[in-house]
């Protein structure tokens, strides 16, 4: 018992290529038969229904890839366009087929155009918003370049640390060995705030002469 899933396989295969090879095979259309293919957007005709099978015949293609290779054509806005505004068809070598446009190819036309329409103001606004969103992180950055520096923030009802008194003059008192003219020089630096070592008593310093005495005995 035979199916037909490995012919179905074939002809998705079929269309898939002619779709990718569509671009490269219009080229070879073109160099065939010029007047139904033309490089001028202006100079484009509605085809024949019969072009299909002439590529066929002609380049031993399979019907599959030549209609997808034909699709490639007849998606082109140039060519929606013919179809809109011209009455009838073209044969490939350019001459009248006599076959006139009828409302179906219209409606298909201009449903084609309208998706194309549709597909060019996505990217647009997409290609919109990604130049907005560029435009805005740049305006941050540059904004954040020269804003200056933001002092610490303080920390909510924080009271500063009283600051230690200082430390008062601390008085002693001093054994100064001296004569009684010096020990009133110290009284007087004290009594006037210059000092705050309080001066006991002066010793008398020791004299020469008292030295070598001290050392004799």
């Amino acid at each position: 018992m035979t199916t037909g899933a490995p012919n179905t396989t074939t002809n998705k295969s079929e269309k898939k290529r002619g779709y990718e090879e569509g671009g490269q095979k219009i080229e070879l259309l073109r160099a065939k038969w010029p007047k139904a293919f033309p490089a001028k957007s202006h100079e484009v005709r509605p085809l024949t229904n019969g072009a299909q099978q002439a590529m066929v015949e002609e380049f031993g293609w399979s019907p599959d890839y030549a209609r997808a290779v034909l699709t490639v054509w007849k998606l082109r806005p140039a060519y929606c366009k013919a179809i809109l505004r011209y009455p009838t068809r073209i044969n490939l070598d350019g001459s009248a087929s006599g076959e006139e446009i009828d409302d179906a190819a219209r409606a298909t036309a201009t449903k084609r155009l309208e998706e194309t329409a549709a597909r060019q103001a996505r990217k647009l606004a997409k290609l919109a918003e990604a130049e907005q969103q560029r435009l805005h992180a740049a305006a941050k950055e540059s904004a954040q370049a020269q804003a200056p520096e933001s002092a610490p923030a303080s920390i909510p009802n924080a009271r500063p640390e009283p600051l230690a008194p200082p430390e008062p003059l601390k008085s002693g008192k001093l054994l100064v060995a001296g004569s009684a003219a010096m020990q009133a020089a110290l009284k007087r630096r004290l009594a006037g705030g210059m000092m705050t070592t309080e001066v006991l008593r002066t010793v008398p310093a020791a004299t020469p002469s008292g030295r070598r005495e001290q050392r004799a005995r």
